[in-house]
């Protein structure tokens, strides 16, 4: 049986570089990932529909949901349910705030973890970052 390792409070942008009402993608340990922005907060799902693949990140937010921008499948954001269809929920995943940078936790296969062992317990460990779908540089949003 393959265990599961979190990998908790991974940067992935400044709260600013999310507006309200609007996705955007990023990439956590090789997932891509939606990271949302509402009044109630951030939010964070696979980025990829259940579908047909579309790009979730692009899709309208509305009524605590988005929809695929290819055919309109929506999912919940706060859980990643599928609302009005039978194509499979997205994974949801849990994000925070800190001081005006979202940080989201993902899990990590124990069998992909074993591929990239722990440091030595004296060296520095450097903090896992998070890459923005397209290879730009992570930017900051505030929630």
């Amino acid at each position: 049986m393959t265990e599961t390792l979190l990998i908790e409070g991974v940067r992935v942008c400044e709260a600013d570089d999310v507006p309200v009402g609007e996705g955007r993608a990023v990439t956590v340990a090789g997932r891509p990932l939606a990271i949302y922005r509402t009044d109630e907060g951030f939010f964070a799902l696979d980025n990829t529909c259940t579908h047909m693949g579309g790009p979730l990140a692009d899709g309208l937010v509305a009524d605590e949901t988005v929809a695929c921008p290819l055919h309109d499948r929506r999912f919940e954001l706060a859980t990643g349910r599928a609302v009005g269809h039978e194509c499979g929920g997205v994974a949801a995943y849990p994000v925070e705030d800190r001081d005006g940078d979202v940080f989201v936790t993902v899990p990590l296969l124990e069998s992909l973890a074993a591929d990239n062992p722990e440091p030595d317990a004296g060296a520095e460990e450097p903090e896992p970052e998070a890459v923005p779908a397209g290879g730009e540089s992570p930017a900051g949003n505030t929630g």
